[in-house]
This record gives C-alpha cells, sequence and structure tokens, in this order.
C-alpha cells in the first residue's frame, strides 16, 4: 500500500474515534450537571443486577414512629419487662464496651448518671428542693428503686427517650431540644427559683452531662423511633373524671391506706428514701406532676413502688391525684405565662385562669378539703379527719364559700433568681409574680386547652 492511500485511510478512522470520544465527553458532562443540581442520578446505582439500574428513594419516611403502641391499652403488660416484639426493655451496664471511647465523653457520661442519681446533693445551688431525677426515673441512689438511674421499667424510663427531640411543647408554644427539656425540669420540678443560683446554664457542664448521659441511653434506639413507654398514659374517655368532680376527700381515704407508709401522714417522704409530695421541698406548682391526670397516670402506673396497678380503677388513682394537688407548694413566678394564649388545660388545677374557667376562685382540690376540715399545709392527715359523707365531695361545690383564694396553695421559696423560662435560655426574669400575672392576663383569651405539656 502506497502512503498516500495510507494517509487516505487513516483520516477516516482518526474521525471515527474523535467523535466516540467527543460523544464520551457529552456524556460524562450531562450526567455532571444532573448531578450537580440534584437530578435523577443522585440516587446509587442498585446493588445487585449490574446494568446501571437506579435505585429510588423511599417515598415515605420514619418519622415519630411509636414502638408497639397498642401495649399501652393492656394494663400490667404495658410495662412489662419483656413486651414488644420490636423493642424490649433491656438495661445496659456502663463499663468500657459501652461507654465511647473519647475520654472526654466519657467523663461527661458519667457525670451525667451521677447528677441524674442524686440531683439535690450534686447540684444544691441549683436546686429548691429534696427531689432528684431519680424520684420520677428510677435507680440511682435510692435504695427504693433498681437499676442504674432512667432504666427502671416501673418507673418512667429515660431509654431512648433522646431520640424524640427537638419536639413542640404546648405549655411554651415552642420548639425545644433535649437541654431546654432538662432545663425545664430544674426550673419546675427542681423548684430552681427557690434556689441560689436558678436554673443551670444552657451551655453549663452540668446541663451538658445530663444531655450526655441521656445521650448514651439512647443509643440503640433507631433515629427519630419513640419507644412504647416515653410519655404517661393518661385516662381517658369515660375514664377521665371531669376535674370539678374529682374528690379528693375521698382520695384521703385511699392516700392513707396505700400511701402514707411511704410519704407520710404528711406528705413529707422520708429522707433518702420517698420523696415529699408536697409543701416546701417538693416540686412546684409549674410542674407537670402538679396536673391531676399527669399524676394519676404516674400513680398508677408506678405506686406504690414495685406494685404498679395496685389501685382498681382510674377514678381512685384520680381521686389520690386530687388529694395530692390539694396542698401548698412553692409557686413558680413565671407559671402564669404558660399556654399564655390559650390557657392551662383543665388538669392543671393550680392555674388561676384554670380554676376562673371551672367557676372556682382558688384550687377546685385545695377547696375540698378546706370544705372538709382537711388540712392543706404538712400537717399529718388522721383517719379522724375524713368527713362520714365522703360522696358530698363528688360534686363541683364550686358556689360553696371557705376562706381562701387562688394563692392560697402558694408557698413563696425564692427571690428573683435565676427563674428562667428554660426555653428562652439566656434569659432571667426578674418579674414579680403579680406582674407576671398581670402580663399574662392582658390581650389573653381564657378559653380552654385541649393540648397536653410535655
Amino acid at each position: 500500500m502506497s502512503q498516500g492511500d495510507s494517509t487516505l485511510l487513516l483520516k477516516p478512522v482518526l474521525l471515527v474515534f474523535g467523535t466516540v470520544l467527543a460523544a464520551i465527553l457529552v456524556v460524562f458532562a450531562v450526567n455532571g450537571a444532573i448531578a450537580f443540581m440534584g437530578g435523577p442520578s443522585d440516587a446509587p446505582a442498585a446493588a445487585s443486577g449490574g446494568g446501571g439500574e437506579v435505585r429510588e428513594l423511599p417515598g415515605t419516611w420514619n418519622g415519630s414512629k411509636w414502638y408497639s403502641e397498642e401495649l399501652r391499652e393492656q394494663e400490667f403488660q404495658y410495662k412489662n419487662a419483656t413486651a414488644g416484639e420490636e423493642v424490649n426493655f433491656v438495661p445496659k451496664e456502663m463499663n468500657n464496651s459501652t461507654l465511647p471511647e473519647n475520654e472526654n465523653r466519657r467523663e461527661l457520661i458519667r457525670e451525667g448518671r451521677a447528677i441524674f442519681a442524686n440531683t439535690s446533693n450534686e447540684m444544691p445551688e441549683h436546686v429548691g428542693n429534696d427531689l432528684s431525677c431519680a424520684n420520677c426515673h428510677g435507680g440511682g441512689d435510692l435504695p427504693t428503686t433498681t437499676g442504674m438511674v432512667g432504666q427502671d421499667i416501673d418507673m418512667i424510663p429515660l431509654v431512648g427517650t433522646a431520640a424524640g427531640y427537638p419536639e413542640w411543647t404546648g405549655r411554651t408554644q415552642r420548639m425545644r431540644d433535649m437541654r431546654q427539656r432538662i432545663m425545664g425540669c430544674f426550673l419546675r420540678s427542681m423548684n430552681a427559683p427557690g434556689s441560689e443560683e436558678g436554673v443551670p446554664a444552657y451551655d453549663s457542664r452540668e446541663i451538658q452531662a445530663m444531655e450526655s448521659y441521656m445521650v448514651w441511653l439512647n443509643k440503640g434506639t433507631p433515629s427519630e423511633t419513640v419507644p412504647y413507654w416515653r410519655h404517661i398514659e393518661k385516662p381517658e374517655g369515660d375514664e377521665k373524671v371531669p376535674v370539678s368532680e374529682v374528690n379528693p376527700v375521698r382520695g384521703a381515704e385511699l392516700y392513707l391506706e396505700n400511701c402514707a407508709s411511704c410519704h407520710g401522714a404528711d406528705g413529707q417522704g422520708v429522707e433518702g428514701q420517698y420523696p415529699p409530695l408536697w409543701g416546701e421541698d417538693s416540686f412546684n406548682d409549674g410542674a407537670g406532676m402538679g396536673r391531676i391526670y399527669t399524676s394519676a397516670g404516674f400513680i398508677r402506673e408506678s405506686m406504690p413502688y414495685g406494685a404498679g396497678h395496685t389501685f382498681s380503677n382510674w377514678e381512685d388513682v384520680q381521686d389520690v391525684a386530687g388529694y395530692m394537688n390539694a396542698h401548698k407548694r412553692p409557686h413558680l413566678p413565671r407559671q402564669p405565662k404558660d399556654w399564655a394564649v390559650a390557657g392551662a388545660p383543665d388538669e392543671a388545677v393550680y392555674y388561676n385562669r384554670t380554676q376562673q374557667r371551672l367557676g372556682y376562685d382558688m384550687n377546685p382540690m385545695t377547696k375540698k378539703l378546706m370544705l372538709a376540715g382537711i388540712p392543706v399545709d404538712d400537717t399529718p392527715l388522721e383517719e379522724g379527719m375524713i368527713p362520714d359523707d365522703v360522696e358530698r365531695y363528688e360534686q363541683p361545690l364550686k358556689n360553696e364559700s371557705v376562706d381562701g383564694s387562688w394563692e392560697t396553695t402558694w408557698i413563696r421559696t425564692y427571690e428573683d433568681v435565676g427563674n428562667s423560662t428554660a426555653d428562652n435560655s439566656t434569659e432571667q426574669s426578674s418579674m414579680s409574680a403579680q406582674d407576671a400575672v398581670t402580663t399574662a392576663f392582658e390581650g389573653e383569651s381564657s378559653a380552654a386547652s385541649g393540648e397536653t405539656a410535655s
């Protein structure tokens, strides 16, 4: 073949090769542009089958799914340690195999556990009463509970609850993260306004440690999946007694029979074992346990300790909750600002606007005890104090006359220290209680709210 013939043959070959190469470059460029713009090629190739198939992303996502929610309707099985086919309640130990490798994180988790276990001793400058987290969540340093704090199935477990944050709270009408939730417990259950320094700061080491411990407890729970034991089951439908018909006088009888042996006839408990249920060293009037249906649910499932569901029916446990929440307790200065627009729910009997909406000038539970001549302070309850006609106090009795007002249950344990909202964690309130009431009332509706606060 001559040189001329070779040149003639080479030109079409180069042309074809160049065309193919250009096509390949164009394909890569187009795919790159689609990927940059978030097009279909974002989806990864299928793991099997070859051929470049594209796997479609799921159309629905997990969200805040409840594990075995129907277990709540099965009486004792609700707190059965082996209940549930998807997730069993299996407490874990704290050791080198369960703690993170980073020593700083390990130290924070251990510190958080110590604070949860014995809060009033570990953080006395931020706790204004005699309570600890373990009083509701079990374990810790209490000889009367079992296991590591937050892992006692007979109380309110904390295992897996971190998966539910951030969450919406109707009480302050905003989202809150886990640190803000913990700060809220200091503000209310720990009565931090009555302490030396008030609510601990959002970025304090103590709050970080407690958050770290809750995250550690959450390990093993799928993200955004809520375990069936989170939240307290409250009475519903026919089981729910209207607040005005709850009978705290009958509750006093039941308290003497079932509760006084641990918490005392005066409700002040036994130091280091059983917590005070009212009075200066108990939770304040803005705490969740100060609401009838919330505390009734806790009592029914967890009390007496280790023998939940001792009370035969929902009416019994609501009457006991009514008796407990008829008593004097520390007043939370910012309490009137809760549920600022709609007003507190009916079960929140310590709230003035709830009392007004129900037709009372004071806590309806307190009024019934006062009408019966039963003390609402820490005077020990005696059987002879309970009147023979207990059934009378199932009526609303709102028009009966008694010497008292909506401030009858107030115990002021605070000066103007650290009364933050926990949701505005950098702010501290110097507002007086009466100013807070005035502010809360101005321009707001007193309509009933059906929301449940966390």
